[in-house]
């Protein structure tokens, strides 16, 4: 089994995101999701709190709510994975129809599983049993939902039997996936490779990645940081970029490489914290500009850099700066999922890895 990665928060994953036919936005869910990604977070839990008190069926309300309770967790609010699997599953039981809102409560059972196993647990194959049943359904209203399948593969691939794990359901839902996308195709593949195997060679070989498909140039740059290579990840993350702006994400992605070295050895301290911050920076400073709560994250991560470095009162002040931007930033060493920000009448394609840290 790969070495499973637990980041007490969503990472990150794929960008693109789609409207949801018949998925209408709620003019006042609407509002307090623009006041959540303002940084005002309390005042979109109060008016959430409020349409919810004059409409229990508003499934949308119920499943902003679950996103604004999973934003609060990483940034230290007072919220558990209760609290989130109770607001998402009124949203589903309320539109029971929604992939959106499906696939959303498939990934909160997902971080409900990956906690229980982080506590251990009693009930991990339990949990693990009803993530995989909960994809599953997604896929039973959206057949061809790339992302559900993904977690499918993984689930079955990369756990234990004990644990949940199908090797020939993984093999399934690969081929599956391979007929119909060929990016998911590759990277289910990739998935199911031994964890020693060439992933660089690997993502070299698809036309994809010659013809500077920024999915694959993404995959491409994350091989090369599992292998050390940082060099080589810039690049192909400035490839991916330069193709698609919306990718300047990855930036925090070469940031935190130099971070977690300092973490495993913190004489490197003096050698990597450096790089750390002009990657932060070069993030904060990029085009398009990123939203308040990756800003805040960001400058929480900048607050560590300074921190470590001694540098108590440039923290300071960069930690107030973060706050005031959004009190509840992601406090998490990964970088906050996106599918956090999607509006909430769209459904989501990003997807993040449970087993990974990039």
């Amino acid at each position: 089994m790969k070495k499973l990665v637990i980041l007490s928060c969503m990472l990150f994953g794929f960008h693109i995101s789609s409207t949801m036919g018949g998925n209408h936005p709620d003019k006042n869910v609407m509002k307090a999701f623009d006041l959540r990604m303002a940084g005002k977070v309390d005042e979109a839990k109060a008016l959430l709190n409020d349409i919810i008190a004059k409409d229990s069926t508003n499934a949308m309300a119920y499943y902003e709510l679950a996103r604004l309770q999973h934003y609060m967790l990483v940034g230290g609010g007072q919220v558990g994975i209760g609290d989130i699997m109770n607001s998402i599953d009124k949203a589903v039981a309320n539109d029971p129809s929604n992939a959106t809102y499906a696939y959303y409560r498939g990934i909160s059972c997902f971080l409900k599983a990956f906690i229980s196993m982080q506590q251990g647990g009693s009930e991990v194959q339990k949990n693990i049993e009803a993530t995989a049943a909960q994809f599953e359904k997604v896929l039973s209203l959206k057949p061809d939902y790339c992302e559900p399948m993904l977690y499918l593969v993984e689930i079955y691939g990369l756990l234990p039997r004990e644990m949940g794990g199908d090797s020939l359901k993984a093999v399934g839902f690969a081929d599956k996936l391979n007929e119909l996308n060929p990016y998911f195709g590759a990277r289910a593949k990739a998935v199911l490779m031994p964890e020693n195997s060439d992933f660089e060679k690997f993502w070299n070989s698809f036309p994809g990645t010659k013809d500077k498909n920024p999915e694959y140039l993404t995959e491409l740059g994350k091989a090369c940081l599992y292998k050390g290579d940082v060099k080589s990840a810039e690049k192909y993350f400035t490839e991916a970029i330069k193709v698609d702006p919306s990718l300047n994400f990855r930036i925090l992605d070469l940031a935190r490489f130099h971070m977690m070295k300092v973490m495993q050895d913190k004489e490197k301290a003096k050698t990597e914290l450096p790089f750390a911050k002009t990657f932060l920076e070069q993030y904060l400073a990029s085009k398009p500009e990123p939203n308040i709560p990756l800003k805040a994250y960001t400058l929480g991560l900048l607050n560590r850099v300074e921190m470590i470095q001694g540098n108590k009162a440039e923290a300071d002040k960069i930690e107030a700066k973060a706050k005031d931007l959004d009190k509840y930033f992601s406090r998490a060493s990964g970088v906050p999922t996106l599918l956090l920000f999607d509006p909430p009448q769209q459904l989501s394609h990003h997807y993040f890895s449970f087993f990974s840290p990039y």
